[in-house]
């Protein structure tokens, strides 16, 4: 999982405690690995399955696939390609038509649906390739007996996307994800703003087939499980308004970094209110969660008790915020779970995604930020029995080829002996080459999966 330490660094440990210390990160990143393998989405969504005489069990409910002349797969996301294996191993040649788009193959690509490559952070072609074609797809076989299987997953909000406006481009589109990126907003902000600039979100992809039986399965990368929010809800419509709208752009100050065709239309009040649920579509509309940030926090905690002994703590409040300020509570509150427990390991589990806007040209990701901020506060208090690592399930950080990274109480003393500046590092949001010179980038790739970032945080006494 890490990167080989580079031989050049002539480092000798500066504490007698450094075989606990690497004992400690070594459980640590043993944690997120298993805990990775705990929540594999094909085996996740194949459970959720099973078909027995005709009869479709999806998501706790049952279909009656004798009513059933058509069945439509649309894959969105990240974690799609893995849930179509799983619905091709269930319900094989029924499946009539359908297509995934998704940012990269892991594993053996579907066999009956066609895999489109869309952009992440930003759109690309195939991002609007694959929903015009969605569309026209949906459109084509509209019908009281047609079944569409939706599996939306996060990360869909840059890889599947069509301009509300057609004289919107894809530069245009880049250009706002790349703002809104940026900008510090949190995920659901972002999701909002792309939803009202969107043909396919909020609900305007189902909106395409209004008579077809739609079931929508998630792998949720939001707060909250508010699945209105997953790859900016293709399928199920929000309740924000174009004033929620107008209120996230003014407060990012969006107008400045938008390209002027999308300034235009927001301020010429041309961005029209998002589809609304009907109760009459109720009884054919139903949304299935499979997977999300707290089933890996328990599958996690899970591991570092059994097979680790660790007294554990999931802190469910520490899910968004600013990087600094998130990684300084982390921290105490780890100070604290030690002190009561003192003579035993302890471990401290968070997920979500901290907030990190991007200040300089480096490569890094927001994990990587948190983990280089939490080396420089351990380095400062002189704290040395523990390890921080903050990693993405989805097995990517930012602009950068690691996952995450993992520091430890000797993390800083390594830096210095191998004349690595910490400091100048994170001013320049480059992250990624401070640990990657240490050894400590976690390098993953893509895992097919996607439910927000996992921080684990040990410590002895």
């Amino acid at each position: 999982m890490l990167n080989d330490s580079p031989s050049t660094i002539n480092y000798q440990p500066s504490t007698t405690n450094y075989q606990r210390i690497m004992e400690l990160k070594e459980a640590a990143g043993r944690i997120f690995e298993r805990t990775l393998a705990a929540i594999d989405v094909e085996a996740v969504a194949r459970g959720a399955m099973a078909l027995r005489e005709e009869r479709l069990r999806i998501g706790g409910e049952e279909i009656d696939l004798r009513r059933v002349s058509r069945i439509l797969v649309i894959g969105i996301g990240k974690a799609c390609v893995p849930m179509a294996r799983a619905v091709e191993a269930v319900l094989g040649d029924r499946i009539t038509d359908g297509l995934v788009v998704t940012n990269a193959i892991v594993g053996d690509a579907p066999a009956r649906l066609p895999v489109w490559i869309g952009g992440h952070p930003t759109p690309n072609e195939e991002s609007l390739a694959s929903a015009g074609a969605a569309l026209r797809l949906l459109r084509e076989h509209d019908a009281d007996d047609t079944l569409v299987l939706f599996l939306i997953t996060g990360g869909g909000s840059a890889m599947f996307e069509l301009p509300i406006d057609e004289e919107l481009t894809l530069d245009d589109l880049q250009t706002v994800n790349r703002a809104l990126v940026g900008c510090g907003a949190v995920i659901n902000e972002m999701n909002l703003v792309r939803r009202h600039l969107s043909a396919v979100k909020g609900g305007r992809l189902a909106a395409a087939a209004p008579r077809s039986r739609h079931v929508s399965l998630y792998v949720s990368d939001v707060n909250s499980d508010d699945l209105t929010t997953v790859a900016s809800g293709p399928t199920l419509p929000s309740d924000s308004s174009v004033e929620d709208f107008h209120r996230v752009v003014r407060a990012y100050r969006l107008l400045d970094s938008f390209p002027r065709r999308v300034a235009t239309l927001i301020e010429a009040n041309a961005i029209a209110p998002m589809p609304r649920i009907h109760p009459a579509d109720a009884a054919r509309r139903s949304h299935h969660l499979l997977l999300d940030n707290r089933r890996a926090l328990l599958e996690a905690a899970q591991i570092a008790e059994a097979e680790f002994g660790m007294r554990v703590e999931i802190a469910e409040d520490l899910i968004e915020g600013d990087v600094e300020t998130m990684m300084r509570v982390h921290l105490e509150r780890l100070a604290a779970l030690r002190a009561r427990h003192g003579g035993e390991a302890v471990c401290l589990l968070s997920g979500g995604e901290v907030i990190c806007p991007v200040r300089g040209q480096g490569r890094g990701g927001r994990n990587q930020e948190f983990v280089l901020r939490a080396a420089l506060e351990i380095d400062r208090m002189g704290w040395t029995d523990l390890a921080v690592l903050s990693a993405g399930t989805d097995g990517i950080d930012g602009n950068s080829p690691a996952d995450g990274a993992i520091a430890d109480g000797e993390t800083l003393a390594r830096a210095r002996a191998a004349d690595v500046s910490a400091e100048a590092h994170l001013i320049e949001s480059d992250s990624f080459a401070f640990f990657d010179r240490l050894g400590d980038a976690i390098m993953i790739g893509p895992t097919g999966n996607n439910v927000r970032d996992l921080r684990i945080l040990l410590a002895r006494s």
